[in-house]
């Protein structure tokens, strides 16, 4: 997953961030934001951020009103708006940054800012970015970036579709969004049996304890329908194959299906009781259905197949801390897991050694 590697269509999809970052994302994710009754501040006229005839003067003129209001956020954003359009990446990261100092519950910085780390190749943190924004407001161009970037650059389908399959659902979406995100759900490819390695930090963080069967569940994508079908068919034809069982729950756990995704994984686990990776997506499953003691056992199974399984270890720790309350063995297996890795990290990039010392 480093960041610099550019696979093969990232051209298109970089078109795809910028061209709907201005005809689409940047329109749902913040012009219907600026209208928003419940923002403090309003949008002012748009002079023309991104007309490309007088560019170069328009963001001097942003320069200069950004010098006078240097605390107007609004001035910001459409200084930062105009820079992207410019494509001046380093000069928009600047003024992103200091958007989003200005306000840290206003989510149109963080967006604008992750475009841009993006642009600059830092794939990465540009996610963190938008998960970021995500958690100020939830809007399908959010979504739409997160999915792209995580299929594309993070080589992380399982949380691209999801993201994509939460926008889709996104009742304020207008039609060109879903449509963008219906064709990349299309073609996102099948998750493999190595799933969990990317997803479980994601689905087991150090948070409260949360339940993904709810009647909040969207509905399963019609592509992601599909793709479930052949598998029962190929399943109904070979009933003993594994592989078959682990990449439909891979799919039930990918649409939040929480008890379908468990009857899935332990019928693979019947036939290849011993895979390390299997037991720590059903540990998830478990803990998602608040079966709490059931996802650390499998935890455990996992450790005591692959002693070095990181995302296992990390589980457990997150499970035993914020659902069992046993603050003590939490910490024990997070020490256990620095032992495996010293430099060992949550989901949100923050050392594990740190995060220890926090909740000693």
């Amino acid at each position: 997953m480093a960041d610099t590697q550019r696979p093969h269509g990232s051209t298109r999809v970089l078109i795809l961030l910028l061209a709907l970052g201005f005809a689409a994302m940047l329109f749902v994710a913040l012009t219907e934001n600026f209208h928003n009754p419940q923002l403090s501040v309003q949008r002012p006229p748009d002079p023309t951020v991104v007309n490309a005839d007088g560019a170069g003067d328009n963001i001097g003129m942003l320069m200069q009103q950004a010098a006078k209001e240097p605390q107007n956020t609004d001035v910001l954003i459409h200084l930062v708006e105009a820079l992207i359009a410019a494509q001046n990446w380093e000069a928009a990261e600047t003024f992103a940054k200091r958007a989003v100092s200005l306000d840290l519950q206003d989510h149109r910085p963080l967006y604008l800012l992750g475009i841009v780390m993006h642009n600059l190749g830092h794939h990465k943190e540009a996610a963190e970015t938008l998960e970021k924004a995500l958690t100020i407001k939830d809007t399908a161009a959010l979504r739409y970036s997160l999915g792209v970037l995580y299929l594309y650059f993070l080589r992380d389908t399982p949380r691209g579709v999801r993201h994509l399959s939460t926008g889709l659902h996104d009742a304020n979406a207008d039609e060109d969004m879903k449509r963008a995100i219906r064709e990349e759900l299309e073609k996102a490819p099948l998750p493999d049996s190595d799933k969990n390695k990317k997803i479980q930090a994601e689905n087991v963080i150090p948070s409260p304890a949360r339940t993904s069967q709810n009647p909040g569940t969207p509905p399963i994508p019609p592509a992601i329908a599909n793709k479930i079908t052949e598998l029962e068919k190929t399943i109904l034809r070979n009933p003993d194959d594994a592989a078959s069982w682990t990449a439909l729950g891979n799919l039930y756990f990918d649409t939040g299906r929480t008890q379908q995704a468990i009857s899935a994984y332990e019928r693979s686990l019947t036939f290849f009781p011993n895979n390390p990776d299997v037991l720590t997506d059903l540990g998830i499953m478990y803990r998602d259905a608040g079966k709490y003691s059931k996802a650390v056992e499998n935890f455990r199974k996992a450790v005591d197949l692959n002693a070095g399984h990181e995302n296992a270890l990390f589980n457990e720790g997150v499970v035993l801390f914020y659902d069992i309350h046993n603050k003590e063995e939490a910490l024990r297996v997070w020490r256990q897991l620095l032992d495996k890795n010293p430099n060992a990290r949550a989901p949100d990039g923050h050392p594990v050694s740190e995060m220890i010392k926090l909740l000693q």
